[in-house]
């Protein structure tokens, strides 16, 4: 018997050459427990407590046909409206559910409202069905016709022969999303029942692949298989099938349409339930995913251990909601740069570099702005400039959202009714007001920004003092103003308005978050709190020269909770490589590296703490590499060669675990006596601005976040 490591040998040989080429033609990355093994015994307390949260054996055996279950399981009641996307995705109408207006119109032609309407479909299902892919050479997946074969049909040796890189794309709805199970199949079979399958090409292990975005949901998602990979996944999909990988998606297990995490790790578990029946048990289930996808992988972790065996979260956030923290700092500290700029040619923010001193992550100089098209930015403007307006304001949804809404007949009144922000979207998890708005958690009271740099001399005590007395804070829901971003880049007019009184000792008010928001979100399972019950490579590509939104801090804000929480990161190893190139190879490697871990029991030589040149090669690897980012150590190699920047809060005194929702506070007094300012002393009039922007004390890092629910560690 050929076993899996020939078989991906094989495999991965014939086609690595193309995969190279392909990821030279450009890629966009941007869109994209104990440490011992486990018992036997462990793993049937896990499949008996799987079968029992999601659901019953027969409405997770369904085939060709049939529909797959709707849920909810444990999620409580479905978000509504909820736009179908099956047509868009190639996939046909959906299924009539019922004839009392609920859900997205079915016409009688398809994609003509003028046809007349048979009906609606609140539930988006579609019958199950199987269809066949081919890899092409140039690169691409496309429907396989076993009747017309395709003259450009890739050939794989694979089992000591070549064959057709053909895979086999089951795809269904489960829990209202789409989703599907790939896997390669060069063979004949038949498609009757699950068990007239031919799976010998697989070699027993799932990948669950979570994708990534920022989306506030009320719709379905776009089909991966249908509606087409984007070039990463194709390049990453091709490499894990050849190599003998089923791959399991659903449209419910990416952010970019929606970031309830509870119902993305309901979907999951449901998903994976399927595949369980149908395709037998995997040895192991692997996460892999970047961003968005990253973030799945360690909420899943912590809330729903036996889900996944191991994960590979690429180019991470420990979290979605703690990002927030100082994400929504951005736009009120780039407007107050805006404004320095022009009230004042002599600033120090016109040199844009500077603009890290206070906002922690990266700027430059060098890099071409995408607002002004002229050289300098900042990671603020080039990774965040339309997040905080995306999240927080209810006025700044996408018209498309608007369009298909209407294009299926939604009644005018339900639109009206939805609050397109973020919280809005997790109203199940944080509750709504009487004007139908989900509470916010974002505070900033007492957060003395560029304190850092004050006290390291790079900004004066009059500049400081203007700076917080003029930042001021994101307004209320209902005071928001449309986002017009030609106009108002920084949507300030949703902002506390900055007077000219602001520099003159009238501090703009600062915002007090909704407790209730914090602590729901905490009780819910959305903050990573650094319980890590798998093993994980945490992997990253080093984007800082270019701004991108996924800085380098992440990874280790994920580790500070984790050795917080468990006293090491014996389970959790950052990988750091010099290229997007070479991350589809670590991806590779990751994958060796776990199973060796899970088939060993224990962590390999090689599940360690690493960093890799832009030729692929170590530059160190071991305990140390990352010493001076968490520690007073002298910095490691890997410190040195890939500088990790900072936050907003951190330059104000937050640690880099960045999951301070509201600071608690100290007196000025205080603040003055304990040596918070460094060898930085104000005199009387100083002393009273700074007293009059913090007349309730300023934050004291030292003490626990104020938001989180009282009780034993969550």
């Amino acid at each position: 018997m050929t076993t899996k490591t020939e078989k991906k040998a094989s495999g991965l040989a014939t086609i690595r050459s193309g995969l190279m080429m392909a990821i030279l033609g450009g890629l966009l990355i941007a869109s994209f427990g104990t440490a011992e093994a486990r018992s036997n015994k462990d793993n049937k307390d896990k499949d008996k407590d799987f079968e029992a949260e999601s659901g019953s054996s027969q409405s997770n055996r369904f085939w060709i046909g049939d529909e797959g279950p709707t849920g909810p399981r444990f999620t409580g009641p479905q978000q509504y409206p909820f736009i179908c996307f099956t047509s868009e995705s190639g996939l046909g109408q959906p299924i009539i559910d019922n004839q009392d207006g609920i859900g997205n119109a079915v016409y009688a032609t398809e994609g003509d409202p003028n046809s007349g309407i048979l009906g609606y479909s609140a539930n988006c299902s579609l019958s199950t069905r199987v269809d066949y892919f081919y890899y092409a050479t140039d690169g691409r997946f496309r429907i396989w016709d076993p009747q017309n074969p395709a003259a450009d049909v890739v050939h794989i040796e694979f089992g000591g022969e070549m064959v057709n890189f053909i895979v086999r794309v089951e795809t269904g709805t489960i829990n209202r999303f789409m989703y599907d199970i790939a896997m390669l199949a060069p063979y004949p079979e038949r498609l009757d029942t699950p068990e007239t399958l031919n799976n010998s090409a697989w070699n027993g292990d799932l990948i669950y692949f979570f994708g990534g975005g920022v989306g506030i949901g009320h719709w379905q998602g776009e089909d991966i298989w249908h509606a087409g990979p984007s070039s990463l996944e194709r390049i990453v999909f091709a490499q894990l099938l050849s190599s003998g990988y089923a791959i399991a998606t659903s449209t419910g297990n990416v952010t970019g349409v929606h970031y309830n995490l509870r119902l993305a790790e309901e979907t999951a578990l449901m998903v994976k339930k399927h595949f369980k029946k149908t395709y037998g048990k995997p040895r192991y289930t692997f996460g892999l995913g970047g961003s968005g996808g990253a973030i799945q992988q360690y909420i899943i972790s912590q809330n729903r251990p036996h889900l996944l065996d191991a994960g590979m979260p690429l180019l991470s956030y420990p979290d979605m909601i703690t990002q927030t923290i100082h994400i929504l700092d951005c736009n009120l500290l780039e407007q107050y740069f805006l404004e320095e700029t022009l009230f004042n040619p002599a600033t120090p923010w016109t040199t844009w570099s500077n603009r890290q001193w206070v906002e922690g992550l990266n700027a430059s100089d060098v890099v071409d702005n995408s607002l002004t098209g002229q050289p300098g930015s900042s990671e603020c403007i080039e990774g965040w400039f339309f997040t905080a307006p995306s999240l927080l304001n209810p006025l700044a949804a996408a018209e498309e959202y608007f369009a298909f809404l209407q294009f299926y007949n939604y009644p005018a009144e339900v639109i009206s009714n939805i609050r397109w922000t973020h919280w809005n979207d997790l109203e199940n998890i944080y509750g709504v007001d009487e004007n139908g708005f989900a509470p916010i958690p974002f505070d900033n009271v007492g957060v003395q920004y560029g304190l850092k740099a004050l006290i390291d001399g790079n900004i004066e005590k009059g500049e400081f003092l203007k700076l917080n007395s003029c930042v001021g804070a994101w307004s209320e829901q209902e005071d928001f103003q449309p986002f017009e971003p030609a106009v108002d880049p920084f949507d300030a007019r949703s902002t506390t308005k900055h007077a000219i009184a602001c520099r003159a000792g009238i501090p703009s008010p600062r915002r007090s978050g909704d407790l209730s928001a914090m602590e729901n979100a905490y009780r819910s399972g959305h903050v990573f709190n650094g319980k890590l019950r798998i093993p994980m490579i945490d992997l990253r590509p080093y984007l800082e020269p270019d701004l991108d939104m996924h800085n380098s801090r992440q990874s280790f804000s994920a580790r500070q909770r984790i050795l917080r929480r468990q006293g090491h990161h014996d389970n959790h190893a950052i990988w750091f490589v010099g290229n997007e190139i070479d991350l589809i190879v670590k991806i590779e490697l990751g994958l060796d590296t776990l199973t060796e871990y899970l088939d060993g029991g224990k962590a390999p030589a090689q599940f360690a703490d690493a960093c890799f040149d832009q030729l692929g090669n170590p530059i160190g690897i071991g305990e140390h590499v990352w010493d001076g980012i968490l520690n007073s150590n002298r910095p490691g190699v890997c410190t040195r060669t890939y500088p990790v920047f900072a936050s907003s809060r951190m330059v104000a005194g937050d640690s880099h675990a960045g999951d301070m929702f509201k600071c608690q506070l100290k007196s000025v007094d205080e603040a003055v006596a304990d040596g918070t300012y460094g060898d930085v002393s104000f005199d009387f009039a100083e002393d009273a601005w700074l007293r009059a922007i913090f007349p309730t004390g300023v934050c004291d890092y030292s003490k626990p976040d104020a938001g989180r629910p009282k009780g034993p560690p969550l």
